[in-house]
């Protein structure tokens, strides 16, 4: 496995490279670090993104090569203070952004979100709060390229209905999967800055389930992205 990582411009700055023997059927992990020198930080401002590239090969033969966008930017929230951003105080100047385009509809169109955005930046916006699901993978691309940040929400129910036929339904057996899935799929993408485990879920206001499900959601958000 050779793992490449290149700036905006294609130039490689860093690699790394390991095998292993894996018998058939079988599933390997290798892990790699790389360095990458005085790097380019990602911020609204300069949404300056890297390219992993990632290259299989078998008996010198490239079998697979996969691709993946990334910034590279420090994020810290210090109580009393706010949110920091490579050491710079960043407030959030927001909107709720629902999974449609109005009569478009809510089928995925990129010149569409685009522009949406650039609506959106142009009146002050600088972040978006996805709702209530695992936001378009287009609209998460766009907000890296374009520098707007995202606070992914989960579910609008968790074990209490607001709705008959909600997710209350599956929250005991889907809650962690989705959560997992939505954390896995989008920790590498420097627009996201803030997972949402929950919006207006009745069970908030429960002394005893709120609290619980508060903090299990909370764990599974950071054992995934530490």
């Amino acid at each position: 496995v050779k793992v490449s990582i290149k700036d905006r411009n294609g130039n490689v700055v860093g690699t790394a490279e390991s095998a292993a023997t894996i018998a058939a059927n079988s599933c390997h992990t290798l892990s790699s670090d790389i360095t990458v020198k005085n790097p380019q930080l990602w911020d609204i401002d300069n949404p300056v993104l890297y390219t992993a590239e990632v290259i299989v090969e078998k008996d010198g033969k490239t079998v697979d090569t996969y691709k993946d966008r990334f910034g590279i930017r420090t994020i810290e929230i210090i109580p009393e203070q706010g949110m920091f951003i490579n050491g710079e105080l960043t407030q959030f100047k927001g909107v709720c952004n629902h999974h449609d385009l109005g009569p478009l509809g809510a089928a995925v169109n990129d010149a569409a979100i685009r522009r949406q955005i650039r609506i959106m930046k142009d009146m002050g916006c600088n972040a978006i709060r996805t709702s209530h699901n695992m936001p378009a993978p287009e609209l998460v691309a766009a907000c890296d390229q374009m520098g707007m940040m995202l606070m992914l929400e989960s579910f609008d129910e968790w074990r209490t209905a607001k709705l008959a036929n909600g997710y209350h339904n599956y929250f005991d057996e889907w809650a962690e999967k989705d959560i997992v899935n939505l954390v896995r799929h989008y920790r590498n993408n420097p627009s996201v800055v803030m997972w949402c485990i929950g919006n207006e879920v009745p069970d908030q206001g429960d002394l005893i389930w709120g609290p619980k499900l508060s903090r299990m959601l909370q764990d599974i958000c950071h054992r995934e992205d530490p």
